[in-house]
């Protein structure tokens, strides 16, 4: 029964529904399992069945494979004995309420045998919400770490409505947010600041709304009282010409043209998307997003852009195992052109940097490449025989033997939590003192790692490549961190934006193509790049993705923040719903017609944004 009351979440090692995984560059087919057919169960515990007052007894498998909505109500007409009775009295209210969460925080139409693998992030993060705050407990403190990460407005706003319930109930909510809805329903707000790492620490502010929007020195209510004013460019971009399929276009190509999109839940529509402009896909969580960009749509495009192929069918695509293929009988794309305009596809998701002790941001970003570089040639370096290499803290060589490299050393400590201290030998640097005296521009390559990316810029201003690098980093709003802090110290939204920057500088012009006066078309994918970012960053991100559209890329971003949205050129939504219920292009154009589309989720939440700003 304890295997009945919660929603299921697999791993997807465990997964056994037919369904195709990208491994690199090759496409692995799971088939379901020949002596149980995807039940996971042995044939005893397929055996065991629970009887009901309308229609045939169900086993485990047979329940979980039903949404759950449908599970409450089947739930609800159990045939028991007074046994059975005693047996779930404890139960079926603990199942209940948490299906009923799902069901009010739109996942009524998930299945709970549905592998996490395939969740959405929005669908996930609410389906962890459901097993934590699904409980009928009273006097509790829930603290909750950025509850509204991948979901759309309207999903955030049945989730706000179901912490308010728990509030009712008599318990305390903490909750860590950017978010302007739920800060705009919070009884309390206390704002840390007034920047970010040196830069911030203090309290701003503690309490009501009207009491934060007064606040001079808080930047949080500022930019919840002025909001952003869009477009910031003053205007959105003009479109190209509508593409015509019967007149061969002169020039480059100004669409990429996907026709009949039909993976997964996806309805088989065709998307058109202009390039060298700023396209936003939109819609609720669960619709087929990550589905249409990142599954379908990046694949083939890489492989166009590689073979620089104006027009590939879907066949060459599949039988190359370039796109995957849920169902056999049919394409899951029938035609893409366009894709020969772009030098490559650059991708930016959600996965974790990897922080090690050892990882720096600048390390991360490529950028303390160059920089060992730089100071290998200077001949002070070259009468110590120093490579590039040597200026590593992480080569024997170079680095202080005491620590390794690593500038501190570990102290066990008895019932207590290990600690650590600077390393008595180097004093933190890292480093041997043979390569502590080689400087450049009176700093060592140890103070050069203490400078923040701000310091650095300008440092290092006569290295165009590096110089680009440094400020992208402070573009992003990441200008207070030094090169060589350590990656286990940044926030979550501090590791995501050093993320977009490594992706962002690799599709940087080369030495060659500046020489040559060459402009790169790259094609940038970020999916939902907003996560754990103050409003205030999030305008700063907005400006970086403008000036990748100035520089002649392409950019899709797929994201629920409504500011981002509404800075577009175009915007295409997916869904009307999650699921099976979602998978249709209900809308793409220009983001004043999303706000008129009646059948848009989006529109009524796009709507408020735009009149704020």
């Amino acid at each position: 029964y304890k295997n009945i009351l919660v929603p299921i979440l697999l791993d997807k090692d465990h997964d056994t529904a037919e369904h195709p995984i990208r491994n690199g560059e090759a496409l692995s087919t799971e088939r379901l399992c020949p002596a149980c057919k995807g039940a996971r169960l042995n044939p005893i515990s397929r055996a065991v069945k629970l009887v009901f007052k309308d229609g045939p007894p169900l086993s485990l498998p047979e329940l979980l494979s039903l949404p759950a909505q449908r599970l409450l109500e089947q739930l609800d007409t159990l045939k028991l004995d007074r046994r059975g009775q005693a047996v779930v009295r404890d139960l079926l209210p603990q199942i209940n309420e948490r299906l009923r969460f799902m069901s009010e925080v739109g996942l009524d139409y998930l299945t709970l045998d549905r592998s996490t693998a395939t969740l959405s992030g929005g669908e996930a993060q609410r389906i962890r919400l459901a097993a934590q705050l699904g409980s009928t407990l009273s006097g509790v403190l829930y603290v909750l770490d950025e509850p509204s990460i991948g979901l759309h407005a309207r999903d955030n706003e049945r989730l706000l409505n179901s912490l308010e319930r728990l509030r009712r109930r008599g318990n305390s909510l903490l909750i860590v947010e950017h978010d302007d809805a739920t800060m705009r329903r919070a009884d309390r707000i206390i704002d840390i600041g007034p920047g970010a790492g040196a830069h911030g620490g203090e309290l701003i502010a503690n309490g009501s709304l009207k009491q934060l929007l007064r606040n001079r020195r808080s930047l949080t209510g500022r930019c919840l009282k002025d909001g952003i004013a869009h477009p910031l460019l003053s205007s959105h971009r003009s479109l190209p010409p509508p593409w015509n399929p019967r007149s061969r276009q002169k020039g480059e190509p100004e669409w990429l043209i996907a026709r009949g999109t039909a993976l997964r839940n996806l309805k088989g529509h065709d998307l058109h998307l202009p390039l060298n402009r700023l396209n936003v896909i939109c819609g609720v969580s669960g619709a087929g997003k990550s589905t249409l960009i990142r599954d379908l749509l990046k694949p083939a495009i890489t492989f166009a852009a590689h073979k620089k192929l104006c027009k590939v069918d879907g066949k060459t695509l599949r039988q190359n195992s370039i796109i995957p293929a849920d169902d056999i009988r049919k394409l899951p794309l029938h035609e893409l052109r366009g894709g020969d305009a772009l030098r490559r596809v650059i991708e930016v998701d959600q996965s974790p940097i990897g922080k090690t002790p050892r990882s720096t941001p600048a390390t991360y970003i490529g950028a303390f490449d160059l920089i060992r570089t730089i100071f290998a040639s200077l001949p002070e370096a070259k009468i110590h025989g120093a490579a590039p290499g040597r200026f590593s803290f992480n080569t024997k060589d170079g680095r202080c033997e005491t620590c390794n490299g690593a500038g501190r050393m570990k102290l066990e400590m008895n019932f207590l939590p290990e600690t650590y201290v600077d390393c008595e030998e180097c004093n933190g640097s890292r480093y041997g003192a043979e390569l502590l005296e080689i400087r450049f521009k009176g700093k060592n390559i140890a103070e050069v790692l203490e400078l923040s990316f701000e310091a650095a810029a300008e440092f290092f201003d006569f290295h165009p490549r590096l110089k680009n690098i440094l400020e992208l980093m402070v573009e992003t709003g990441l200008g207070y961190l030094t090169l060589g802090q350590s990656s286990p110290t940044l926030s979550g939204g501090e590791a995501q934006r050093l993320k977009l920057v490594s992706e962002l500088t690799r599709g940087l012009q080369t030495a060659q193509e500046r020489n040559r006066g060459i402009r790169p078309r790259n094609l940038y994918i970020l999916e939902e790049p907003t996560i754990g970012l103050h409003l205030s960053d999030c305008e700063r991100l907005i400006h970086v993705l403008h000036r990748l559209v100035d520089q002649g890329h392409t950019v899709i971003v797929i994201e629920h923040h409504l500011d981002v949205i509404a800075e577009a050129d175009y915007v295409v939504e997916i869904g009307p719903e999650g699921g099976d219920a979602g998978g249709a292009i209900i809308y793409q154009g220009p983001v004043e017609g999303l706000v008129a589309c009646r059948k848009s989720p989006t529109g009524p939440f796009l709507k408020q944004t735009l009149s704020r700003a």
